[in-house]
């Protein structure tokens, strides 16, 4: 923790002693933020924003890093939930998968893909300053030409009081000037902030990144032959198509808001993802295609959930990818791919509350149900 930390404290430092040199030269901050106050509020708000989205995306990444030493250390039940080093998650859930050495490649190239998209944004906000700080650059040069062309124009160098003129008119010329530098100043300012905060942050998630890489490769297992199989439970190895699947409905699921329980099994060999909704929505994903123990699943649930939860009614419904073309209930949905599911979730998102109490109850009914799907499929 120490080399993830190091960058946090670093960056914490640096935002401090920032915020302390304002303060101290407040009064010439304050003038040079009113010379424009447009322009230059624009910049100073967005380099705030700046600020506040670095330590965002590293407080985001703590749970991953605690997550990884959790897990890696024994505690397979870690509290911890990741994100971006979610496909590792799916890949080590219940049991160390078999990996050899080509798809324990693919699937760090996925981790390095999520970790570069984080990145993009702190990008994009230290080019914008870069950008508005030239824009008052030539936004200023612009005045500065436009206030001298027209106070030669209306000077008449006749006139005994031309200085006094040519004096009043300065000012134009001048408060483009001050325009030009002041927005340059403060935009190369914030870049520079925002640059040192990402180069932290960007630090810190290789150090993630280099630190999983040491990790997994201790569990790469170099297997005869060409089958590749991925173990999620102790008992029957699922085939590489069918992880594949499993996992893009993980994704899917993730992705249009919903609460993922634990992997299950139905009828003790078919994978299975459980999404959890707010409004007492439940999903069970599949890949089974027997109608008959799709339906003793309903049963199961509605009786379980009828003896606990009174007065509540949960809104279940299995999405099943198949082969095949049959229609089984109203309740029990078949898609010929997961491209399928994903537009049926697209319509059916999940928007997870975000207010107390609501997001407290929410909480305690996603870990309730999740105890007990675990009591019925263990």
């Amino acid at each position: 923790m120490k080399r993830f930390h190091r960058n946090l404290n670093f960056m914490s430092i640096f935002t401090a002693a920032l915020l302390a040199f304002v303060l101290i030269f407040r009064h010439t901050f304050l003038n040079i933020a009113i010379t424009n106050i447009v322009l230059n509020g624009i910049i100073i708000g967005v380099t705030i924003f700046g600020i506040g989205l670095c330590f965002f995306d590293m407080f985001r990444l703590l749970p991953e890093y605690k997550w990884m030493h959790t897990y890696f250390n024994g505690n397979v039940e870690s509290k911890f939930s990741p994100r971006i080093l979610l496909p590792v998650a799916l890949t080590l859930r219940n049991k160390h998968a078999h990996l050899n050495t080509s798809e324990l490649t693919k699937l760090l190239d996925l981790v390095e893909f999520r970790i570069e998209n984080h990145r993009e944004s702190v990008r994009y906000i230290t080019n914008v300053l870069i950008f508005l700080g030239l824009l008052g650059t030539f936004w200023g040069l612009i005045l500065t030409i436009g206030g001298f062309a027209q106070l030669l124009t209306n000077v008449n160098f006749n006139d005994e009081s031309v200085l006094q003129e040519m004096q009043n008119g300065l000012s134009g010329p001048l408060t483009g000037m001050a325009t030009a530098f002041t927005s340059s100043l403060l935009g190369l300012a914030g870049s520079l902030v925002i640059g040192f905060l990402g180069l932290q942050l960007q630090l810190a998630q290789n150090t993630v990144f280099q630190e999983l890489t040491d990790f997994m490769s201790k569990y790469i297992v170099q297997k005869p032959g060409n089958a590749r199989t991925v173990e999620l439970s102790e008992k029957a190895p699922v085939n590489e198509a069918t992880y594949t699947k499993i996992s893009e409905m993980y994704d899917a699921f993730l992705h249009y808001g919903y609460e993922i329980s634990d992997l299950i099994r139905i009828d003790g060999k078919y994978p299975a993802v459980v999404a959890i909704g707010s409004d007492e929505k439940l999903y069970i994903g599949t890949l089974a295609d027997d109608p008959d123990i799709l339906q003793n699943v309903l049963k199961r649930l509605d009786s379980c959930f009828a003896d606990t939860l009174e007065g509540i009614h949960i809104n279940t419904h299995i999405l099943s990818v198949t082969d095949s073309d049959a229609d089984f209930a109203d309740r029990i949905l078949t898609f010929s791919s997961v491209d399928g599911v994903r537009k049926y979730l697209s319509t059916h998102k999940n928007v997870r509350p975000t207010q107390k109490p609501e997001k407290d109850n929410f909480n305690a009914y996603a870990e309730y149900i999740s105890t007990a799907l675990r009591y019925l499929f263990k």
